[in-house]
C-alpha cells in the first residue's frame, strides 16, 4: 500500500485511529505511574579496589615486594586499563585502583576471572602477606544510607537492632545488597603481666599456642558402624571470660597450676577503633541500601519509609532511625521538578501557538503535544526506558518539535482552503504534500544522536544511552500523529482558510509584512546578506572559541562533602579532635540540617561520581545535609575560603558533588624512577601554583613522611638467646600494638575476639622500646631488647603512588569557587611550560584537562559522523549534491545564537549544550527543507525562475517556519527558568540558537540558493514583481 493511501485510509477508517490513538494514551497514563524511575541512567563505574594487606613492611618494601609483582598481575589482563590504574603503597598496606577498558561491557565476568586468578597468585608473594582482596563493589552506588544512632546503647546492642532491620528490608524484592559500616566489635583483651610471665618462666609464643589450639574447632571423626553414622562434635572450650581466665597456662609435677588469671587481667572491652562514624555528635552505625536494576527507585523508597516508620516506633526512645542520603527522595523531587517543567513547556507551546493563530487552529496543533507525549511514555514503558532527567529532558527538548509537524499541515490545509479546495481535498493533500519533508526533518533530528552511542564511551556513553532513542521514539509518534489523527482533526474543527474574512490585522500579518520589507533589501544586495551571513558563522565561532567550558556540570544537591587532610602518622584522636571542631561550626548554622562524620575512613560512595576516599588515621569526611540546593551553594561560597587552612597541619576540602569523574580539578603528574627527583620537582611545581590566586589546597598525593622506628637486630646475640625475629615481632604488636588475636568466642552468632596484649603506659616513647623485655629461651629468663638490638629513629614515605607502573608523584589543586577550570588549566601550562624537570622524569596532565582531552574528541566524532548522517539524508531528499550542501553549510548559522545564548545567560559550554547544538542542527534542516522544498517545486513543477522561486518560498514558507521556531523555543523556557547547571545550557542553546537561526535562515538562505542556480537557470532574469 502506498503511503497517500495509508493517509486517506486513516480518514477514511478514523473511528480505528481514534480508538488505537485512545487505547495508546491510557497505557501511556499507565505507563507513567509504573515505569522504572531514577535520576539519572545506571552508570557503568568500571573500577575495582586490589588491597593487599603485608603487616610490618615499611612502605618501600610493600612497594617492592607486593606493589610490583600484583601490578604485573594485573596488568595480564587485557580488559585492564593501564594508564588509569594506580596504586598507594603505604606502611603495611597496598591499595590498587584497577579500572577497567570502556569496551568491558560484562564487569561481573572480568572480576570473576580475575578473582580466581588472584587466588593462585597470593602463593607467590611473600608468606607475610597476610590478605589479598579484590573488591569488584568499588564503584556500586547507595541509594540510601541509614543511620541507627544513640548515646546511651552500645555497639552490640545497635548491631542487634540493626539484625532486626536488616531482616524486614531484605523483604524487599527492590533492595539488592545491604552494607553495614561503623560497627564497633566487642573483644576480650587478655593484658600480661611481662614482670609475673619473666617470674615464671612462660614465654609468649607458649600463651598464644596454647589459646589458639583451646579455641580451634576441627573434624573430630565419627562413629560409623552398621546401623548409624554419629558424628563427633567437641564442645566449646571457652563460654565466657570466666573460663578464660581459668584455662591453666603451666603446671608441674607436684600438681601446681598457674592459672591466665594469675598472671593477666582478661577485660571486656571495645578496643580504640582505626574508624568511627558519628551523625550529629550521636554515635551510630550505618546501612548501606542499593537497588536492583530495573526497579523503580521512589516505590523502593516508599516501601523503605513504611518500614523504617514501623520500626522506629518499636525501638527504644533513645535509638532513632536517620537517613543521611536519600536518593528516593532526590529521584522523586527530581521526576516531580522535571514533569512540572514539562506541564508548563506544553502549557507555553500551547499558549504561542494560540497567540499566533486562530483559537480553532491552535487547539489543533496543541492537542498533538499531550498526545504525542502519552503514547511515548507507553512507548518508552513497553521498551524497557526508564523515567529519568535524561528521558525528561528528551520529552522538554522536543515538546516544540512535537507541534512543528502538525503546524506545517495545518498551515498548508489552510492555504488550500483560501486557494477554494473543499475541507475533505485539503486535508489529505496537506498531509501528502509534507510527508516526505516532515521525514526527511524527523530523521534528520533523530538519527544525528546516535553517533554519540558509536563514538562516546564510559560515563558519557551510560549518560546518553536512552537519549536517541527517546528522541527518536517521541519524533517518530509525532510523525505519525500529524500524518494519521491530524487530517481528521483539521477537517472537523477548522472549516475556513485564513483570509476568509479578508482582513490582515494579526500579529502574524504585521510580522509577514516587515519581513517582506525586509526581503526585498536582501536581494537586492545578495553579496551584502551572505557576506553579513559569513561575519555571523565567524563572529560565532569567534565567541565559541572564547567561551567558558565546562563539560560535566556540578550537581545541584541539598548536600556536600568535607574531607579533612591531616600529616601522615597522625594519631586518630587529633583527626578527630579537628573534625569535632568543625562540626560544631557546621551545626551552628541554621542552614545545615545534619552532620554525619567518618572518622579515619571516608563514606560508601553515595554519589555516582564521588569515589570513596581510602582509610586512615590522619583522614576524616563528613556528609553534610542543607535546607536546599540554595543553601549548599551559600555554605560554600561562605565556609571554603575560610576554613580551607583554619586549622594548623589540617587541609579542609569542602566538596560540591559534580558529574566529572576527576578527583581533583588541577592535577599534573610526574612520572619516573627516581623518587628523590620526583618529589624536588613537585616540590618546585607546588611553588609555582601557590602563586596562581585562584588556586587553592596544593598538596602532592606522597603526602608527608612517616615517623617510624628501626630495630636492628644483633642477630649472634638473638640466636644464642633463642629469640628470633618472629619472637620479637609478636612481643611488639603485643605491647605496641593493637595486641595479637588467638582465637574467638561466639556467643550464639556473635564473634568476640580474643587478643593477647600487655600492660603499656598511655603515652609510650622510644626509649620504653630499649627498655621493653623479651622472653629468652621460651620464657626462662627476659632480657631487655637494647642488648639484643639497635632502636632507631627513621622516616619512611607515608605513600607512594605508582602510575601505569611507574612510580607518579601527582601535585594537586583546587580551584577556588565560581573560577572556570578549564581558564585556569591553560594559565598553569603557560606557567610551567619552560618547568626544567630532571631527565627521565615527564610531566602530564590529569584532572578536569584529562577529561576533556578524553571526551571531546570523542564529541567532535559524534558531530562529524552526525553532519555526514544529515548530508545522506538530504541528498536522498534533494537527489542534488548542491541543494544538500547548501542545506549543510546553512547548520553553521545555528552557531552565533547558541553562542549569544550561552553569553548572556552566564553559562558554561557542557555537554549538554553540544547536544543542544546537534538539536539546532536537526531544526536548521528541517527549516531548510519546508523552505527549499517548495523552491524546487515552484522552480520545477510551476516552471518559475531562481529569483522567483527562491523569493516566493521564503515569503510563503516564513511562516510555518517562524510558527515552529517559535514553539521550540517557548517548549524549552522552563528547562532555562529551571536553571539546572546540567540541563539549561541545552535549553538556552535551543532557544536563543532556534530564534537567531531563524532569521538567519529565512534571510540568507533564500538569497543564497537564488546566488547558487542563477547561472543554471535558462530562464533567469531580474524579477520587477517585487512587492
Amino acid at each position: 500500500m502506498k503511503k497517500t493511501d495509508i493517509i486517506e485510509g486513516a480518514m477514511r477508517y478514523r473511528q480505528i485511529i481514534i480508538l488505537i490513538t485512545t487505547i495508546l494514551i491510557l497505557f501511556g497514563c499507565y505507563a507513567l505511574y509504573k515505569m522504572p524511575k531514577q535520576e539519572f541512567p545506571t552508570f557503568t563505574i568500571r573500577q575495582g579496589l586490589v588491597v593487599g594487606v603485608y603487616p610490618g613492611a615499611t612502605s618501600a618494601q610493600v612497594e617492592e615486594q607486593l606493589t610490583k609483582p600484583l601490578e604485573n598481575f594485573i596488568f595480564s589482563y587485557k580488559e585492564v586499563k593501564k594508564k588509569k590504574t594506580f596504586s598507594q603503597s603505604r606502611d603495611g598496606i597496598v591499595f590498587i585502583n584497577v579500572e577497567l577498558n570502556d569496551d568491558v561491557t560484562n564487569k561481573d565476568e572480568f572480576w570473576s576471572k580475575f578473582k580466581h586468578g588472584l587466588t593462585s597468585f597470593k602463593n607467590q608473594l611473600p608468606s607475610g602477606v597476610l590478605a589479598l582482596q579484590a573488591n569488584d563493589d568499588f564503584g556500586d552506588t547507595s541509594a540510601l544510607l541509614i543511620t541507627l544512632e544513640s548515646e546511651d546503647k552500645t555497639y552490640r546492642e545497635l548491631e542487634n537492632y540493626l539484625d532486626k532491620l536488616e531482616n524486614r528490608i531484605r523483604k524487599i524484592e527492590s533492595v539488592s545488597n545491604l552494607r553495614r559500616y561503623g560497627l564497633q566489635k566487642e573483644q576480650i583483651s587478655v593484658y600480661l603481666d611481662q614482670k609475673k610471665l619473666s617470674a615464671y618462666g612462660i614465654g609468649n609464643n607458649t600463651l598464644t599456642s596454647i589459646l589458639l589450639t583451646q579455641g580451634f574447632t576441627a573434624l573430630s571423626g565419627s562413629i560409623d558402624n552398621s546401623e548409624f553414622v554419629a558424628p563427633i562434635h567437641i564442645s566449646e572450650t571457652y563460654n565466657s571470660e570466666k573460663e578464660i581466665s581459668e584455662q591453666i597456662v603451666y603446671s608441674d609435677a607436684n600438681g601446681n597450676v598457674i592459672r591466665l588469671k594469675d598472671i593477666a587481667r582478661i577485660v571486656r572491652e571495645y578496643p580504640d577503633p582505626d574508624s568511627y562514624i558519628k551523625n550529629n555528635g550521636k554515635k551510630c552505625i550505618l546501612l548501606s541500601l542499593e537497588m536492583r536494576e530495573g526497579n523503580n527507585i521512589v516505590s523502593m523508597g516508599d516501601e523503605v519509609n513504611k518500614v523504617l516508620k514501623e520500626y522506629q516506633q518499636e525501638l527504644p526512645k533513645d535509638v532513632r532511625i536517620y537517613r543521611i542520603t536519600d536518593q528516593p527522595q532526590v529521584v522523586s523531587d527530581s521526576v516531580t521538578t522535571f514533569l512540572k517543567e514539562l506541564l508548563i513547556a506544553i502549557l507555553a507551546v500551547i499558549l504561542i501557538v494560540i497567540l499566533l493563530m486562530p483559537l480553532r487552529v491552535a487547539s489543533v496543533a496543541a492537542s498533538t503535544i499531550p498526545i504525542t507525549i502519552f503514547i511515548s511514555l507507553g512507548i518508552f514503558f513497553a521498551c524497557g526506558i526508564e523515567l529519568n532527567t535524561v528521558t525528561l529532558a528528551a520529552l522538554i527538548v522536543t515538546l516544540g518539535m512535537i507541534v512543528d509537524n502538525s503546524i506545517v499541515i495545518i498551515d498548508c490545509y489552510m492555504e488550500k482552503l483560501d486557494q477554494g479546495f473543499s475541507r475533505w481535498y485539503s486535508a489529505i493533500t496537506s498531509a501528502k504534500e509534507f510527508f516526505k519533508s516532515i521525514l526527511s526533518a524527523t530523521l534528520a533530528i533523530s538519527i544525528t544522536f546516535f553517533p554519540f552511542l558509536i563514538t562516546t564511551k564510559g560515563m558519557y556513553n551510560d549518560f546518553l544511552q536512552s537519549f536517541p532513542w527517546a528522541i527518536t521514539i517521541i519524533l517518530g509518534i509525532s510523525l505519525l500523529v500529524a500524518v494519521l489523527l491530524v487530517p481528521y482533526m483539521q477537517y472537523f474543527f477548522i472549516h475556513k482558510g485564513l483570509k476568509s474574512n479578508g482582513k490582515r490585522h494579526n500579529f502574524l500579518d504585521i510580522m509577514q509584512e516587515k519581513y517582506e520589507w525586509l526581503l526585498n533589501k536582501c536581494f537586492i544586495y545578495p553579496k551584502i546578506t551572505l557576506c553579513i551571513g559569513l561575519a555571523t558563522v565567524i563572529l560565532g565561532c569567534i565567541m565559541f572559541i572564547n567561551l567558558p567550558q565546562r563539560l560535566m556540570p556540578i550537581a545541584e544537591r541539598n548536600q556536600f562533602a568535607v574531607e579533612f587532610f591531616l600529616p601522615k602518622g597522625t594519631a586518630i584522636e587529633q583527626t578527630a579532635a579537628i573534625a569535632d571542631s568543625m562540626e560544631n561550626i557546621l551545626r551552628k548554622d541554621d542552614r545545615i540540617v545534619s552532620v554525619t562524620s567518618f572518622i579515619g575512613a571516608g563514606s560508601p560512595r553515595f554519589h555516582t561520581s564521588y569515589a570513596p576516599q581510602m582509610p586512615g588515621s590522619n583522614f576524616a569526611q563528613f556528609i553534610v545535609n542543607t535546607k536546599s540546593n540554595k543553601a549548599t551553594v551559600e555554605i560554600l561560597d561562605e565556609y571554603s575560603g575560610k576554613y580551607t587552612n583554619y586549622f594548623p597541619n589540617a587541609l579542609i576540602r569542602f566538596k560540591q558533588l559534580e558529574y566529572s569523574d576527576a578527583s581533583s580539578p588541577i592535577e599534573i603528574r610526574l612520572s619516573g624512577e627516581n623518587i628523590s627527583d620526583l618529589k624536588n620537582s613537585a616540590d618546585s611545581l607546588m611553588q609555582i601554583l601557590r602563586k596562581v590566586p585562584e588556586l587553592t589546597l596544593v598538596r602532592t598525593n606522597f603526602e608527608e613522611q612517616l615517623p617510624g622506628v628501626s630495630i636492628i637486630l644483633d642477630n649472634d646475640e638473638a640466636n644464642r638467646l633463642g629469640i628470633s625475629k618472629s619472637l620479637v615481632s609478636l612481643n611488639m604488636a603485643m605491647r605496641f600494638g593493637p595486641g595479637v588475636p588467638v582465637t574467638t568466642l561466639w556467643e550464639k552468632d556473635y564473634p568476640i575476639g580474643i587478643v593477647l596484649k600487655t600492660e603499656r603506659s598511655e603515652e609510650p616513647q622510644l626509649d620504653d622500646i630499649n627498655n621493653e623485655y623479651q622472653p629468652a629461651w621460651g620464657g626462662m629468663f627476659s632480657v631487655p631488647m637494647r642488648q639484643i638490638a639497635t632502636i632507631k629513629g627513621d622516616w619512611n614515605e607515608g605513600q607512594i603512588v605508582r602510575r601505569n607502573g611507574i612510580p607518579t608523584i601527582s601535585v594537586l589543586a583546587d580551584v577556588k569557587r565560581h573560577v572556570n577550570v578549564t581558564e585556569i588549566t591553560s594559565q598553569i601550562k603557560e606557567k610551567i611550560s619552560d618547568f626544567n624537570s630532571p631527565e627521565g622524569i615527564t610531566i602530564s596532565f590529569g584532572g578536569a584537562d584529562e577529561s576533556d582531552r578524553e571526551a571531546i574528541p570523542q564529541i567532535t566524532g559524534a558531530l562529524i559522523i552526525a553532519v555526514i548522517i544529515i548530508f545522506f539524508i538530504l541528498l536522498f531528499h534533494f537527489k542534488k549534491i548542491n541543494l544538500a550542501l547548501l542545506i549543510l553549510s546553512s547548520m553553521t548559522l545555528c552557531i552565533l545564537g547558541a553562542a549569544i545564548g550561552i553569553w548572556v545567560m552566564g553559562l558554561e559550554v557542557s555537554f549538554t549544550a553540544i547536544l543542544g547544538i546537534v538539536s539546532l542542527m536537526g531544526i536548521l534542516v528541517r527549516n531548510g527543507i519546508i523552505m527549499l522544498d517548495y523552491a524546487e517545486e515552484l522552480r520545477i513543477k510551476n516552471k518559475e525562475s531562481v529569483f522567483d522561486a527562491a523569493y516566493h518560498s521564503a515569503r510563503r514558507r516564513m511562516r510555518p517556519i517562524f510558527l515552529t521556531s517559535a514553539a521550540a523555543s517557548m517548549g524549552v523556557i522552563p528547562m532555562i527558568l529551571g536553571k539546572s547547571a546540567l540541563w539549561s545550557p541545552l535549553g538556552t542553546v535551543v532557544c536563543f540558537g532556534t530564534m537567531i537561526s531563524m532569521i538567519l535562515i529565512i534571510t540568507v538562505l533564500p538569497v543564497a540558493y537564488y546566488m547558487i542556480f542563477k547561472k543554471s537557470d535558462k530562464k533567469y532574469h531580474l524579477s520587477n514583481n517585487i512587492e
